[in-house]
């Protein structure tokens, strides 16, 4: 998404106003699918002499996975964006970006904050009760009984019986 910032770099100190909307490949990111959908930047842009900073807050709707039952996921997410674009960066400072010419590419931008913004785990509801480990059924759609009238097998029970034993070690 490209934007014009010819009338900030003529006239320094002034704010303008911008609207955009931006296109981000879909993507993977802990192995879950990710795509956003819907980006919309809405902000300002500041002239400061050879360099623009961009003042904005981006919206989009994100489609994943539900982290327990796998089912299709959509979330709201909002964040913020403070950049400067400079005709010469600082490489130290991770919020500067290049500027070459009049416009500037908010793509990245806009990507790098949805990121941040994204729960540890994105999940259907509250009250998901995720898939069975054992049998693979959703068990928000179906009852499962495969772990009715024995005991759970836990991986650590071979533990619990060295604390029953009275041998000496």
């Amino acid at each position: 998404m490209q934007i014009d910032v010819s009338r900030a770099l003529k006239d320094p100190g002034q704010s303008y106003p911008f609207e955009a909307t931006a296109e981000i490949e879909p993507m993977t990111v802990l192995e879950d699918p990710v795509r956003f959908t819907a980006v919309r930047l809405n902000g300002q842009m500041v002239g400061a002499g050879e360099a623009v900073r961009v003042y904005a807050a981006v919206e989009a709707d994100v489609e994943s996975r539900c982290a327990l039952c796998l089912e299709p996921v959509t979330k709201h997410l909002k964040a913020d964006i403070d950049a400067l674009f400079a005709r010469e960066p600082d490489p130290e400072d991770p919020d500067q970006y290049p500027l070459d010419g009049y416009r500037i590419d908010v793509t990245d931008l806009a990507r790098e904050a949805l990121l941040l913004e994204l729960p540890l785990r994105l999940v259907c509801s509250e009250n998901c009760k995720g898939i069975c480990p054992s049998c693979g059924v959703n068990r928000n759609i179906a009852p499962c009984t495969c772990q009715e009238g024995g005991e759970r097998q836990n991986p650590f029970s071979a533990l619990s019986e060295l604390l029953t034993e009275d041998e000496e070690v």
